[in-house]
C-alpha cells in the first residue's frame, strides 16, 4: 500500500482527513498524521512517504516550506497542497516545486481521491507481460538514465525532469537506480557534481561562481552537500590544496 502523511494546523480538518477518505480503497496507508509542517518534516525525514497532503499555511513550518525541502532533496514523495484560498500566487509557487495538485479545503473531501489517484499514477511504474520484458525495459531505462545524468548532471536537475527526459516514472527511476548500483539517485549526481567541484577549486575558481556551475542554486546550499560527502567545507578544501602546491 501507498504510505500517506497528512499535516493541517486545524484539528477538524485532520480528523476529515483521516475518516473521510476511503485509504484502503484507493490502496493507500495513513501513516502519519501532523498538527504543523515542523512535525510533518521531521517524520519525513524519519521515513519517505509515497504522499503527502499538507495545508499550505501552517505554524513554524509551511506547506509550501515542506514542499521545498521535498523538492530540493528530489525526494521522489508526492506533494498535495490544501488551502483555504485558491489564491493564484500561491498555487504559481506551489507548480515551482513541483507539487502533484492544489485543491481548496472547501472541496477537498471531494476531489482529494481523484488527485491522490493521479499522485498514484506517476508513482506506480509500468505493467509488464512477463519477466523478459520487465529486464529489458529496465536495462534500457537504465541506459537512458545514465547517460541523461552523466550529460546533465551539472543542471538544476529534479526528478520530474528526469522522468520527462527518459520517458518513465520518476520514483520507479529513483528504485532502479537503487537497485543497480546500490546507491541512492541523486547522491549519485551530488557526488558527480562534487567532483566537479573540487577540480574547479582546484584552479582558484570563486566558491560562489561554482555552486551555480555544478548545479546548485545557491552557495550556502552546496557548501552543506560539499562538507556532508568531503567532511570539510569548500574553502577549507580550496585552502588545502593551495598547501599541497606549496
Amino acid at each position: 500500500m501507498w504510505k500517506v502523511m497528512v499535516a493541517d494546523d486545524e484539528m477538524y480538518m485532520l480528523e476529515a482527513l483521516e475518516k473521510l477518505i476511503n485509504w484502503k480503497g484507493l490502496d493507500c496507508k495513513l501513516v502519519y498524521k501532523a498538527k504543523n509542517g515542523e512535525e510533518l518534516l521531521a517524520q519525513i525525514k524519519k521515513e519517505v512517504p509515497d504522499i503527502v497532503i499538507t495545508d499550505i499555511k501552517m505554524p513554524l513550518v509551511t506547506g509550501l516550506e515542506v514542499a521545498k525541502y521535498v523538492y530540493e532533496k528530489m525526494l521522489p514523495t508526492k506533494i498535495i497542497i490544501l488551502s483555504a484560498y485558491a489564491d493564484f500566487d500561491y498555487a504559481q509557487e506551489a507548480i515551482q516545486y513541483d507539487v502533484c495538485g492544489y485543491i481548496v479545503k472547501t472541496s477537498a473531501i471531494e476531489k482529494l481521491p481523484e488527485m491522490i489517484r493521479k499522485a498514484i499514477g506517476k508513482l506506480t511504474p509500468p505493467m509488464f507481460p512477463g519477466i523478459v520484458e520487465e529486464e529489458k525495459y529496465s536495462e534500457d531505462i537504465f541506459g537512458k538514465l545514465k547517460k541523461y545524468i552523466d550529460a546533465h548532471y551539472t543542471d538544476r536537475l529534479t526528478l520530474t525532469m528526469i522522468a520527462e527526459d527518459v520517458h518513465a516514472n520518476g520514483s520507479y527511476l529513483s528504485r532502479l537506480y537503487k537497485a543497480k548500483t546500490g546507491q541512492n539517485l541523486f547522491d549519485a549526481i551530488n557526488k558527480m557534481r562534487l567532483e566537479q567541484a573540487k577540480r574547479y577549486l582546484a584552479e582558484g575558481r570563486r566558491i560562489s561562481d561554482i555552486a551555480f556551475l555544478v548545479g546548485f542554486e545557491d552557495v550556502s546550499y552546496f557548501s552543506r552537500v560539499f562538507k556532508k560527502y568531503e567532511n570539510c567545507s569548500p574553502r577549507d578544501y580550496e585552502i588545502k590544496k593551495e598547501r599541497e602546491k606549496t
